[in-house]
């Protein structure tokens, strides 16, 4: 049987990684959605709950996976913001 705090490595690494898919395919449109500009909010809500679940199960399994999972949410975490700067900067211009 798989443990809690593996579980909940797995659901920190697979949320950012099905963001960042989601939000490549809005850029790339590869796939067209009827709700466009939601894969730019979701990260706003999805990664504080990555992260959180990553940070309670630090303290009992410090493993690389729980790690990777911090570091993935934080950075996908900022990509929202990133992506507005630089499309406000590119209006501009």
């Amino acid at each position: 049987m798989v443990k809690k705090s593996r579980i909940a490595t797995i659901i920190s690494i697979l949320i950012p990684v099905l963001l960042v898919a989601f939000i490549i395919n809005f850029i790339i449109e590869f796939i067209i959605t009827v709700f466009q500009g939601v894969s730019i909010v979701l990260p706003l809500f999805l990664c504080p709950i990555g992260f959180l679940l990553a940070i309670c199960f630090y303290e009992t399994d410090k493993n690389i996976g729980v790690k990777i999972g911090i570091i993935l949410n934080v950075l996908v975490f900022l990509i929202p913001f990133i992506f507005i700067i630089f499309s406000s900067e590119a209006k501009l211009k």
